[in-house]
């Protein structure tokens, strides 16, 4: 909002108010009805003329193919113009109306480029008022948020409304809902807000709405920026939950520091100052609680982080005993932003312990993007044999390479970052024995000869590739090709590059090319570019997204772990403190069928022992309601099977299929690997637990529970982690 707008908004509440003696009072025009300009419940624009290709043909019903999740819009529908992502443009114009109130009042979110992500008023042929999104970076929400335009001064005229997409890059969408003219002003009176703080503990302990308008805030020391985040800080008596973000990364102990909002004149909605005069510094365990584990959304077999958000898995890696497994993060809140990277730990790949943040993003302009993990066997970057590194994106410079010193708890930066820099994300490095090198695949959009070489099917996304480097030292990297496919989206982001051999076929191996919509190609590899021999195979896989392996295995297995998508529960549990899940780890091998080469996905063998005892029912699924299961079930034909475990569905076309049930999805593995998908729980089957087969034609079935790995000692140890931090 700029400095005239909010400006107006003041002398506007001044303005539409009567003094009688010492009191104020509503004026009569207030009491008058509002008149809906537009709602946008119809399944059509209606009277609405949409131009370009932003907008479709009619409202959306939520988040759009690639978007986040959108919320704040009033009813089903809403304008979005995400429509095949941030690349398409439009105008959405309505038909001419008369301006009979002293207000326009509105929804909006999206992107902030004022002029090309906004609505505008036009009188008279002229843009007389303009509102943009809230975002223009990295990180920020997809929520609409109220905004009003004092429009006293065109009583009487006649007016047009435009929303405008015209922006292509990050955020080059807009969001629009529920236009009213009114004799009230329904956006939040905005006040300055500050605080100074001596850091005498180790966390800054912020409340958190998972309802309300995020808010991009600043920590300051001497007068320079230090970190910023994103938060929806709760507004008024809104439920919320605590988050404790760790300070001794920024070297602040002792020192003082100034917490205030970025932008906007320094000022908040009014109603967020008592959740503003909470924020405090203190320790982990002024946020984190005893039953964060046992809260009825938590998945409790499957890895998540202990507070905020959770997306795609990083730097996975076996290193010094352990497998490491590295996460986007957002410890500010229940949805995508803020992206650090969170660190768990395993000794059996069943078992995780949460560890301290080890990546972290250095502003929300310049965030800690996915990457992939290494150990340096050769030291080939000269900081010591068996030096573990991980390789990410930066937001705000390009890729980058970090090293640890202590077993991957903090990472130092290499002083030659960016190592390379293009239009890009997501560096995942191995070596390539036969020439003794590092090699790094990344997802990138620029146009290239090999795009060029190979037609998009797909036109709006025709520069996705995934682009190969090489490196001796790790320090400087050369450009050596790139791979690409008609279906762009098999090349999409998060990519992998490993070599698989063929199952009874001894000696003979393939080269796999994944990315993070799941789908593979296989064919060869020369240490410089890849060859495609088959493929794209496979498909979405249901929830899950951006699976990455782990790098140097003890014992040779190719074993991945994907992020699954879930759904907040958020009418339910409006002070969920979680947010996503993590597969099991999953052991990937490759196997001639009928069809061709085919990779195989099924749970690793280490998996069996999360069976609490044997199988406690082999005739129905009745006793699967309200627990924890893994089903073995094999029916007498290969056809589609109609199932609903615990109130989640798990129907699946096959034979036979062995079956993982948490409480907010499950995984499905069909006909010994041939297939794999997960479904999430539905928000309206939150409380569900019914389990039954539609099919009478059986043929086995085996229930087995599966307990928390929470319980008992292991929650004793999560426990004592959480402690470890605070100190």
């Amino acid at each position: 909002m700029n400095t005239f707008l909010t400006t107006c908004r003041w002398f506007a509440i001044l303005a539409s108010t009567v003094i009688v003696g010492n009191s104020v009072t509503p004026s009569q025009d207030a009491k008058r009805s509002d008149i809906v300009i537009a709602d946008f419940e119809a399944e059509t624009y209606g009277e609405w003329k949409a131009d370009g290709a932003a907008f479709g043909s009619g409202p959306a019903e939520g988040a759009l193919a690639g978007q986040m999740q959108v919320s704040g819009f009033q009813g089903k529908r809403f304008v979005n113009s995400f429509l095949k992502g941030d690349a398409t443009t439009g105008t959405l114009t309505s038909a001419e109306f008369n301006i009979q109130r002293r207000w326009i009042n509105f929804l909006i979110g999206g992107g902030g480029h004022e002029g090309k992500t906004c609505m505008n008023l036009v009188v008279d042929g002229k843009v007389v008022r303009s509102e943009a999104g809230a975002n223009t970076i990295d990180g920020g929400s997809e929520e609409l948020h109220s905004a009003s335009w004092d429009v006293a001064d065109l009583g009487g005229k006649k007016g047009v409304l435009q929303i405008f997409d015209q922006h292509t890059g990050g955020w080059g969408h807009i969001n629009v809902d529920h236009i009213v003219l009114s004799d009230k002003n329904t956006a939040p009176i905005l006040i300055a807000m500050k605080k100074t703080f001596k850091v005498n503990a180790t966390h800054l302990i912020v409340p958190v709405s998972n309802s309300g308008k995020q808010t991009l805030l600043g920590i300051y020391h001497a007068d320079a920026i230090v970190q910023s985040f994103t938060v929806a800080l709760p507004l008024g008596d809104e439920p919320y939950w605590l988050a404790a973000y760790p300070l001794a990364h920024f070297g602040l102990s002792g020192k003082e520091i100034t917490l205030a909002p970025v932008g906007a004149m320094g000022k908040m909605p009014e109603s967020a100052q008592a959740a503003f005069d909470r924020i405090k510094i203190g320790t982990a365990s002024d946020a984190n609680k005893a039953d964060d584990y046992q809260q009825p959304y938590r998945d409790q077999f499957h890895a998540t982080t202990r507070r905020g958000w959770n997306n795609d898995p990083n730097g996975m890696v076996f290193h010094n005993g352990k497998y490491l497994l590295y996460y986007q993060h957002n410890p500010f809140g229940i949805v995508w932003g803020n992206m650090h990277w969170g660190h768990l730990e395993s000794t059996d790949l069943l078992h995780w312990t949460e560890k301290p943040i080890s990546l972290f993003q250095k502003t929300v302009t310049d965030m800690a993007f996915s990457g992939g993990g290494f150990v340096d066997v050769n030291n080939s970057a000269g900081l010591g044999k068996d030096t573990l590194f991980v390789a990410f994106t930066s937001t705000g410079r390009g890729e980058c390479l970090a090293y640890s010193k202590d077993g991957g708890l903090n990472f130092t930066e290499l002083e030659e970052n960016p190592v390379v820099k293009h239009t890009g994300r997501d560096p995942k490095i191995v070596w390539f024995k036969p020439e003794q090198k590092w090699v790094m695949i990344v997802y990138d959009e620029t146009a290239c000869a090999e795009t060029e070489a190979v037609p998009a099917s797909n036109r709006d996304f025709s520069n996705r590739n995934f682009t190969f480097y090489e490196s001796k030292n790790l320090r400087q990297w050369i450009r050596t090709g790139a791979f690409t496919d008609a279906d762009r989206d098999a090349v999409f982001e998060c990519p992998e590059l490993f070599e698989l051999p063929i199952e009874g076929n001894p000696g003979e191996s393939r080269w796999i090319v994944l990315g993070a919509q799941n789908r593979y190609f296989t064919g060869h590899f020369d240490g410089k570019t890849f060859v495609k021999e088959s493929g794209p195979h496979g498909d979405s896989r249901g929830a899950l997204y951006a699976a990455q392996t782990f790098s140097d295995a003890p014992d040779g297995r190719r074993i991945q772990i994907g992020w699954v998508r879930t759904t907040p529960f958020a009418t339910r549990f409006p002070a969920q403190i979680v947010s996503q899940s993590f597969t099991l780890p999953q052991e990937l091998t490759l196997k001639k069928t009928a069809a061709g080469l085919r990779m195989l996905i099924n749970p690793v063998r280490e998996a069996e022992r999360l069976r609490s005892t044997t199988a406690i029912a082999t005739d129905d699924l009745a006793s699967c309601a309200g627990r924890s299961t893994e089903v073995l079930v094999a029916f007498e034909d290969m056809d589609r099977h109609e199932l609903i475990i615990n109130g989640i569905d798990a129907s699946f076309t096959g034979r036979s299929a062995r079956i993982f049930t948490d409480r907010t999805f499950n995984e499905v593995y069909i006909d010994g690997g041939r297939e794999y998908f997960s479904n999430a729980r539905k928000p309206a089957d939150v409380d569900s637990t019914e389990s039954s087969i539609s099919s009478d034609k059986v043929k086995s079935l085996q229930v087995f529970e599966i307990k928390s790995f929470y319980d008992g000692v292991l929650n004793v140890a999560h426990m004592a982690v959480s402690a470890g931090n605070a100190m």
